[in-house]
């Protein structure tokens, strides 16, 4: 019996170390060694996590725009600005309306200065640049900045009908009002077009068309003019 027993001691004292050492190497392997790096994300969790930030950021950005909106100053500025516009449409209801319409001049012509012409703009003994100053007159005779588009058509008369019309060209207002220019004398529209590719240097007289469309009144005003290309 004792032998029993102290064989069973020894087995013990032998088998115990093993399974110590058996949990010590599983612990191991569930503990993650200091300074590993994570795993790297898959490509698809990238992209969500990059979306996710995205979303994030945009969200941010359009709380903040909110905020700025419902601000104290700004709600100030707004209150402000209404009403100098409630007082506006309390002024101008106060005045009848057909005065208002009679005190505006109108314009009622346009005229080509004989300033125009065609230029060499390069010193090559080509005149290529077609220059046209034109003056929208309004209803007092006077010279005006008028807000409104522009045709410009060159025409050859001396040439067959089939081949007098060179060309024309387009300028709209937001373009017009860039080429507002004058003298000490007079103001007028100074318009500078490309017409190289429909002048050959052999033609005597062009005539400039030139059609007019106020932007205010909707008056389609028309002028022409004659010039010597030589």
């Amino acid at each position: 019996m004792k032998n029993r027993k102290f064989k069973i001691r020894n087995i013990t004292f032998f088998i115990l170390p093993i399974v110590l050492l058996l949990a010590g190497c599983e612990e191991k392997k569930q503990i993650k060694p200091a300074g590993q790096k994570a795993p790297a994300l898959s490509q698809k969790d990238a992209k969500v996590s990059k979306k996710d930030a995205k979303a994030n950021q945009k969200a941010a950005e359009e709380k903040k725009v909110a905020e700025d909106v419902n601000s104290a100053g700004n709600c100030a500025r707004l209150a402000a600005e209404n009403k100098q516009l409630k007082e506006q449409v309390e002024t101008l209801m106060g005045i009848g309306k057909q005065i208002r319409v009679e005190a505006l001049s109108t314009l009622t012509a346009i005229e080509l200065t004989n300033r125009g012409g065609v230029y060499d703009k390069n010193n090559d003994k080509k005149k290529e640049m077609l220059v046209v100053y034109l003056k929208p007159i309004d209803d007092m005779g006077d010279v005006v900045k008028a807000a409104g588009a522009v045709e410009i058509e060159l025409w050859d008369l001396n040439a067959k009908s089939q081949e007098a019309f060179l060309k024309s060209w387009q300028i709209e207002p937001k373009d017009l009002k860039k080429k507002w220019s004058g003298s000490l004398l007079t103001s007028y529209y100074k318009l500078q077009l490309d017409a190289n590719s429909v002048l050959t240097g052999k033609e005597k007289e062009l005539t400039i068309k030139a059609q007019f469309t106020d932007y205010l009144t909707g008056k389609v005003l028309k002028a022409q003019k004659v010039i010597n290309s030589k």
